[in-house]
């Protein structure tokens, strides 16, 4: 998928009014797409489109793992982002762990937010640095992950890696490497095939367990 290609986005949410509000603010973000708002799980593959990088937008007064897991088994390819009243890792933990990319702070600034939704529709982890380091620490000591290589990784594909499991965006880690963020993808394809892995989060487990990636 084009680094380019605009995300759609769904709202979820249980009021009518929140679902509104929403849909009116992010609406005008560019490089995002509202395809619908809706109140009910099952309500949610009726947006989908196939082929489109879709992230899933998650306002509930108590963020609850069992919705994310819902969701999850519902819209498997969708990236889901929660709101949170703030970064605390025994909140966001039980939320990543049931399938969500991140959370954002009911404090953060829209252009956060959006950026957020893009990254999570895309694949990436969407939380403040410190906070992904963390919380990638913390689910590398209880999640099952690949064992070994299946090849070994190039030099850049380490460095790729290392970057990854710091918790850095696509965009990021292009930047820190000065190279395109097509580059990073292709890297990124190679690392998880090397790796026997399925999506950027087991990889960046692996990296941690590997010590690729900060220390406690």
């Amino acid at each position: 998928m084009s680094a380019s290609a605009p995300t759609h986005l769904i709202i979820f949410a249980p009021a009518m009014l929140h679902r509104a509000a929403w849909h009116a603010l992010l609406s005008t973000q560019p490089d995002i797409v509202v395809v619908g708002a809706v109140g009910d799980v099952t309500e949610v593959a009726d947006l989908l489109q196939a082929d489109r990088p879709t992230a899933v937008l998650i306002d509930l007064p108590n963020p609850r793992p069992e919705v994310a897991r819902a969701l999850k088994s519902t819209v498997p390819t969708t990236g889901l982002l929660f709101l949170v009243a703030s970064y605390d890792l025994a909140e966001i933990l039980p939320l990543l762990q049931a399938g969500a990319l991140g959370c954002v702070s009911r404090d953060a600034s829209v252009g956060d937010l959006a950026r957020a939704l893009i990254a999570v529709g895309r694949g990436e982890l969407a939380l403040p640095p410190s906070i992904a380091a963390r919380a990638l620490a913390a689910l590398a000591r209880g999640e099952p992950v690949a064992a070994g290589l299946r090849a070994p990784l190039s030099e850049r594909e380490t460095e790729v890696l290392r970057l990854l499991a710091y918790g850095l965006t696509n965009k990021d880690i292009a930047q820190t490497l000065f190279i395109s963020v097509r580059t990073v993808e292709a890297h990124l394809r190679n690392i998880y095939g090397k790796l026997g892995v399925r999506s950027r989060t087991e990889a960046a487990l692996w990296a941690m367990r590997h010590g690729y990636g900060p220390g406690e």
